[in-house]
């Protein structure tokens, strides 16, 4: 069976390399991979066109910068198998990815989404952690739609059917930098079944770019809105625009704002840690992780325990939402 593996790419020349070569080395090898270059400034098209040389597989396409999503959307698009799996240009696929995951979906014909655990590695591709997941079964994935609590997971290890989310409208850009949670909430409220692999798939690379300090503000106050355009569609209410929900946030009870603001900071301080450790700035990383405790002492002392490997030594971001 050939499936299509996606790849969005804007400026992503350190990492591109490893990451098409770790896709082309799959012990399952029936595939087409579709890179689509988003305006990058850097060398990154050169370096996917360049390979595409020499493998047929390889399928590359370039556009005036959209954005993520609408790259998404244009790489789901372009692919001509059902199954689509995501890939991000700076990750790297364990070989039997692709193998383990149809054989995950063909143990689950039901779904329309599945993810796989990842570890972490630095720009240098040393380990640095490891992930966790609560969406093993359909019974926890029914308990968070039941309750309301938005489904994440790690996007870069996702396959998905590409009728399903091309019919639920696709990712809306948005909602970058979580467009992807947005998406899949949106296909639960639809009534669709998704479930996270219990085994690890692919290396997560955590690197100067994706660990900054503003992007994780700006996701922290996306997966808000996304929460409250979640409820607002389950109660039969239209979704606020950013301007609007902006404006309705600034009226809210000033305890309310301090409270969210302590747990948005707190995530963020526990982000740009791992930022840090990956930079091996390891200083930095006890500040930033003591503030993160200090302002979330249990939920973000249990995070480090369960994804990280907090060691000076040795070779051993759409995290799940607290909201």
């Amino acid at each position: 069976m050939t499936v299509s593996v996606v790849m969005p790419t804007y400026n992503a020349q350190p990492f591109l390399h490893d990451a098409i070569a770790s896709t082309l080395s799959q012990t399952w090898t029936d595939f087409e991979l579709i890179i689509v270059d988003d305006g990058s400034t850097d060398d990154s098209l050169a370096v996917a066109q360049s390979l595409a040389q020499t493998d047929p597989r390889v399928k590359v396409f370039s556009q005036a910068n959209a954005g993520t999503a609408n790259t998404l959307n244009r790489a789901i698009e372009l692919a001509s198998s059902e199954w689509v799996f995501i890939m991000h240009s700076d990750d790297v696929m364990h070989p039997n990815r692709l193998e383990r995951q149809l054989a995950f979906l063909d143990d689950h014909p039901e779904l329309a989404v599945a993810s796989s655990l990842v570890r972490h590695i630095d720009a240098s591709g040393r380990v640095i952690g490891k992930d966790n997941s609560f969406l093993f079964t359909h019974a926890d994935f029914e308990e968070k739609v039941r309750l309301n609590k938005l489904i994440g997971f790690n996007h870069p290890a996702v396959v998905l059917r590409k009728s399903i989310v091309q019919n639920a409208g696709g990712y809306r850009q948005e909602f970058w930098p979580a467009e992807d949670i947005d998406l899949w909430n949106r296909l639960a409220e639809q009534g669709h079944k998704i479930l996270v692999q219990p085994e690890t798939l692919l290396d997560y690379r955590i690197h100067g770019g994706s660990a900054s300090i503003s992007r994780a503000r700006l996701t922290r106050i996306k997966v808000r809105w996304l929460k409250d355009s979640m409820l607002r569609r389950r109660s039969n209410q239209p979704e606020l625009t950013w301007e609007q929900f902006l404006a309705l946030r600034r009226k809210y009870p000033l305890k309310r704002r301090i409270d969210e603001e302590r747990v948005d900071f707190s995530q963020i301080f526990y982000k740009a840690a791992v930022g840090h450790f990956a930079k091996r700035q390891y200083l930095h990383t006890i500040g930033n992780a003591a503030l993160a405790v200090l302002l979330r002492p249990w939920y973000i002392s249990s995070e480090i325990v369960t994804k990280s490997k907090w060691r000076v030594k040795g070779n051993t971001n759409q995290t799940e939402s607290s909201l």
